[in-house]
């Protein structure tokens, strides 16, 4: 564990927020990748297990690279953020938010805000740096949030592609899932 003073987890932290709002600002989410240690590591559920990098450069690649580019104009805006400088730790709620359509935040059929809970823990590395990052969603909840953005057509050609990809395996999951199920009730 490293140590570290409440002041320098804030800034820290700080760093990450400025860089985040960057990101947004640019729709290229690569920059978050300087905010890690050379050596860190980054993971979230997916169905069937963990998506896992490891190293900066792979992080920028993949984590803050390839898997945000579908979502350019998209925000990540943080709402609650809690430091434990004892554990060198920080624990974030953030709001998934898709693009402003006309100008104004995108809403549902009743007038409700788009948008789609998540968190993220991380792991102070030193010199203003995190060595590990974990995000926390509701994988299912996440999906049906990105198929109503997808059929109010607020979702990028990439988004959808990308859609495409994840629901095709979703139903080959679920199919191998549902025939062992069938075999245990037989």
């Amino acid at each position: 564990m490293v140590s570290c003073t409440r002041a320098e987890l804030e800034r820290t932290m700080q760093i990450w927020l400025d860089a985040n709002s960057r990101a947004e600002a640019t729709d290229d989410w690569r920059c978050l990748a300087d905010c890690y240690t050379e050596d860190a590591y980054y993971c979230w559920d997916i169905p069937g297990g963990l998506y896992e990098a490891r190293g900066r450069e792979n992080i920028r690649a993949t984590c803050v690279g390839d898997a945000m580019d579908p979502y350019a104009g998209w925000t990540y805006p943080y709402e609650k953020i809690v430091l434990d400088e004892h554990k060198g730790e920080a624990f974030c709620m953030w709001w998934q938010t898709p693009p402003k359509q006309n100008g104004k935040p995108a809403v549902d059929a009743n007038g409700k805000l788009l948008r789609i809970c998540g968190a993220s823990w991380f792991k102070y590395g030193g010199d203003h740096k995190w060595s590990e990052q974990r995000d926390f969603y509701d994988f299912a909840k996440t999906m049906e949030f990105i198929d109503q953005c997808a059929d109010m057509n607020i979702l990028s050609p990439l988004a959808l592609e990308r859609r495409k990809e994840r629901n095709t395996n979703l139903i080959l999951m679920l199919e191998a899932r549902l025939a062992y199920l069938r075999k245990s009730v037989v």
